[in-house]
């Protein structure tokens, strides 16, 4: 059987996993690290069968019973990879993205290991954010998410944040992604993606609506920041106060979940012209929560837009160039070089940052 052919769910649900679980023996076992209630840390050895959002569960020896160790516990996992896994992951981190996304890609052809498997996906969403190629982000995040509800890759969901329209994929899709068989997730980014557009957003907002009562906690805190979005439309509905409560909101988040929030209040705060505090709150992005490349971009752009009008010309100059050398090939890429240059050109003594 050719496990390219297979989908993503047959190779996870399959006996491909129970036959590769024999033969893992004969190789390196996996070390994982615990932390014991006590303070000290173990080193643990064995193999993994899987890794969630929950649990890690062991097995030290082929006939022994299965170890189960909260997530919380499990201070590092190090595994063998497969060779297109390891490349993959060190192409990844180099900045060599079109190669770390095919070695990625082959790395899915030879990998059973489900929790493997997850990595693996979620390292192709990173590469398709790093590109903007949202479409090709959520056809791998679901995948990730429905092998493992709990995961611990829910920093990656590729939701929409600005006002900017989708692609024409990403548009055709997200009514199939919000119809009523559709899985809470799916419905989620299916509505992030359409409450920008005039055809979408009474849709877009029922839908988000209805998530925000979820029994899934990330999925409902996701859909009632992302109804924020409406109130920016209506400026008179988000005072100062609001804005903080919505501040509050984001500081009980798990940290993987903030990211996206933050540009919304960042929005906020410039919306009432608050400059330093919309700033502030657009930083945390590049500075932080940085998985979403090109939404990264636009809150440093943003940044930079606001301390330009609060009259700090060479913070803003900083922050123009930080888009220029960190995220050049984005949207923004071009408008903040064009913006780095005419303040360098009306402030000589500004000092260009080196790359």
């Amino acid at each position: 059987m050719k496990r390219e052919r297979l989908s993503l769910l047959v190779i996870w649900t399959c006996g491909i996993w129970t036959c590769g679980f024999g033969t893992a023996w004969t190789s390196a076992q996996d070390r994982v690290l615990i932390q014991q209630p006590a303070g000290s840390r173990i080193p643990v050895s064995g193999y993994v069968e899987d890794y969630t959002g929950r649990e890690l569960i062991l097995r030290l020896r082929p006939n022994d019973t299965a170890r189960r160790y909260p997530r919380s516990e499990v201070v590092e996992v190090t595994t063998e990879y497969t060779p297109h896994h390891e490349r993959a992951r060190k192409l990844f981190a180099a900045g060599n993205i079109a190669e770390a996304k095919q070695e990625f890609t082959a790395a899915l052809n030879e990998e059973d290991r489900p929790w493997a498997r997850r990595e693996i996906l979620a390292g192709q969403v990173k590469c398709a954010l790093w590109n903007g190629d949202y479409f090709q982000a959520i056809s791998r995040f679901q995948p990730i998410v429905e092998s493992d509800p709990e995961t611990f890759h829910y920093g990656l969901v590729p939701l929409s944040w600005t006002d900017d329209p989708p692609s024409t994929n990403v548009r055709f899709d997200a009514r199939a992604w919000t119809s009523p068989t559709a899985t809470p997730l799916a419905k989620l980014i299916g509505a992030s993606w359409l409450l920008p557009l005039s055809d979408g957003t009474p849709e877009a907002e029922q839908t988000l609506k209805r998530l925000a009562r979820e029994p899934d906690v990330r999925i409902q805190r996701l859909a009632q920041m992302q109804l924020w979005r409406l109130k920016l439309k209506r400026p008179e509905l988000v005072d100062p106060r609001e804005i903080t409560r919505w501040q509050r909101t984001i500081e009980e988040l798990p940290i993987e979940l903030r990211g996206g929030a933050y540009f919304v209040v960042g929005q906020a705060w410039q919306e009432r012209q608050e400059y330093e505090l919309a700033a502030r709150a657009f930083l945390w992005l590049p500075l932080v929560y940085d998985s979403d490349r090109w939404l990264c971009s636009r809150a440093c752009f943003e940044a930079a837009e606001s301390l330009k009008a609060l009259g700090d010309t060479t913070q803003a100059a900083n922050l123009y160039s930080e888009v220029v050398f960190r995220y050049g090939d984005t949207p923004l890429g071009s408008k903040a070089e064009a913006a780095w240059k005419a303040i360098r050109q009306a402030n000589p003594g500004i000092k260009t940052p080196s790359k």
